[in-house]
């Protein structure tokens, strides 16, 4: 009976979704978690953001959970602990570890070539500039129709496994300036695939940013790896993330299509205003935009393509989840790859997916272009290798990633911390939002 008294808190907690705070377990100020709270608020009450969520986990221990604004604006429906976020490029760590899952069961070698398991992939294009980098001292060089000179030939280089893991396929997402292969990209719509097999067939009649391996270029790579998952378990994608990291993490609100049931959890998602130099840029992209300034809804919760027929299942930013079940999958990473008995990974796989992938990359393909200085990138995650350079408080190490709607997550070893911030905004670059809630983060740590 004892026993049982022991387990119902727990249990209670389990079911209701409810953490016990505490941030002097956690090593955590009180008294400058209210600046994280005072900051992330101010930001949906200003207009920003429709609403946010944050937790903090230390040493084991959950040292702060906010919930703040509405899940949709029109309703003045409330954010919910339990609310569901678009966590999109998000999904990239997790398919990353389910590859590495398979690698571990010796379906592949990380140096295989791609062609391997996708012949379609035998003999790739590859973009190359008519004029090198010297050539381009000469204004003239970058005057139509000079600037319009190039050349597609066979790649030289294959495009291995790994490569798809770090981003350095040359792959891309068609989102730069309006180049040659970006508009390859552009008129095969590559984001809109019915399937597997379609998205394929698109992409391998793309030419390739660069040679394989020889710089570090963010697109459609953990797609591919995606794909890859199929091939190699036999299993669709959906199928394999859900029985084989879902179920066994407890990550219960983690899904490629929404089921209905949990429709009225979901959260709508939104743009701000573009300031007017990005406006033909975003008509470009085909990015809507509001010229009032104010929030607008691009994606509502009832009308969402996620609540639709799913037929692709997008390895690079086709999942919705929420926030608990995020930090399971964050605690398993911490944790070396186990958590509550289920070991998803290796230790020694762990150490290799977080170590820096790109400092034996030569820079052939052009400069490495991440989203931080001081930020290299590993088989799924983003590294911090320089804080310095980063111009930013944290540790050397800590690996995550960030989704389109402006979510986004930290792992630091060092501290034993993980750090999840969910909002549904999808141009939030300029707000700097995740640098700042980092900072929030680190501040609050006084032991």
């Amino acid at each position: 009976m004892n026993k049982l008294v022991i387990q119902l808190p727990l249990l209670f907690a389990v079911l209701t979704g409810q953490y016990s705070i505490s941030p002097e377990k956690a090593g955590l100020s009180k008294k400058r978690l209210h600046r994280l709270d005072k900051t992330m608020h101010e930001f949906v009450d200003q207009g920003k953001l429709s609403g946010v969520q944050t937790v903090i986990m230390r040493n084991g221990m959950i040292g702060h959970y906010d919930t703040y604004g509405h899940a949709d604006i029109d309703s003045k429906k409330a954010l919910r602990d339990d609310s569901i976020f678009r966590i999109y490029s998000m999904t990239k760590p997790i398919v990353s570890v389910a590859l590495m899952m398979l690698y571990e069961e010796g379906k592949f070698l990380l140096d295989d070539p791609v062609h391997k398991y996708i012949p379609e992939f035998k003999d790739l294009k590859v973009y190359k500039p008519a004029f090198t980098k010297n050539d381009l001292r000469s204004p003239i060089i970058n005057l139509w129709p000079f600037n319009k000179i190039r050349t597609v030939q066979k790649a030289k280089k294959t495009m291995t496994i790994i490569d798809l893991l770090r981003h350095t396929s040359g792959f891309g997402y068609g989102w730069g300036p309006n180049t040659y292969v970006d508009r390859k990209y552009r008129k095969a719509k590559i984001l809109n695939r019915k399937n597997s097999k379609e998205f394929i067939e698109k992409l391998s009649g793309i030419p390739l940013y660069h040679e394989p391996g020889t710089g570090w270029r963010y697109g459609v790579s953990t797609d591919v790896c995606g794909y890859l998952v199929e091939i190699l378990s036999g299993q669709s994608l959906d199928e394999f993330l859900s029985t084989r990291i879902f179920k066994p993490l407890n990550m219960v609100d983690t899904h490629f299509q929404l089921p209905k049931n949990k429709i009225p959890r979901f959260t709508s998602n939104y743009i701000n205003n573009i300031p007017k130099k990005f406006r033909k840029l975003a008509k470009v992209l085909g990015i809507s935009f509001n010229p009032d300034g104010k929030l607008m809804a691009i994606d509502h919760a009832d009308s969402s393509e996620f609540t639709e027929n799913i037929t692709f299942f997008s390895g690079g930013g086709g999942l919705v989840s929420t926030t608990k079940d995020y930090l399971q999958f964050c605690k398993m990473i911490l944790n070396k790859g186990a958590l509550n008995g289920a070991r998803i990974l290796g230790p020694k796989t762990m150490e290799l997916i977080t170590e820096d992938h790109l400092k034996f990359i030569p820079h052939e393909g052009g400069p490495l272009s991440l989203p931080n200085n001081g930020t290299s990138f590993g088989l799924g995650f983003s590294v911090v290798k320089n804080n310095a350079a980063k111009e930013i408080i944290g540790s050397v190490g800590t690996h995550g990633w960030g989704g389109a709607a402006g979510t986004f997550f930290g792992i630091d070893p060092k501290e034993d911390l993980i750090f999840i911030l969910m909002i549904q905004l999808v141009d939030f670059n300029n707000l700097k939002i995740s640098n700042t809630f980092q900072t929030m983060v680190y501040q609050s740590i006084v032991e």
